[in-house]
């Protein structure tokens, strides 16, 4: 039998991680901001791909240094990336790490479903 897909996902995200990052619901409120578009920073009139955490600030109204804490949760979950222009972090969902949890999440369900029928 081969490795499972926790195994083989391992490899690309933490899903222990990933699941203390979801559990807590400002973090979960940062994702679904950073994942919106419309809220993307300009920088000498080029757009550019994130936010910066002073927006984040505004948007949810809540103090810079509760943001900073919870996007290196984020990050450090692997939900998160960022790139710096000069001094400002520009902050972005992280596509693969979100598909590598809906694979693991889709293959559960499939599974389940595999026993059931």
């Amino acid at each position: 039998m081969g490795p499972t897909i926790q195994t083989r996902l391992r490899n690309v995200i933490d899903l222990d991680l990933v699941f203390k990052a979801l559990a807590d619901p400002l973090r979960r409120s940062l994702l679904e901001t950073l994942s919106q578009k419309q809220y993307f920073c300009t920088l000498d009139g080029e757009a550019v791909d994130g936010i910066c955490v002073q927006d984040l600030t505004s948007i949810l109204d809540v103090p810079q240094s509760t943001i900073s804490r919870h996007l290196a949760l984020l990050r450090q979950a692997g939900l998160v990336g960022h790139q710096q222009r000069g001094p400002w972090h520009y902050y972005f969902c992280n596509p693969d790490a979100l598909q590598a949890v809906n694979s693991w999440i889709d293959s559960l369900q499939s599974t389940v479903a595999e026993k059931t029928c």
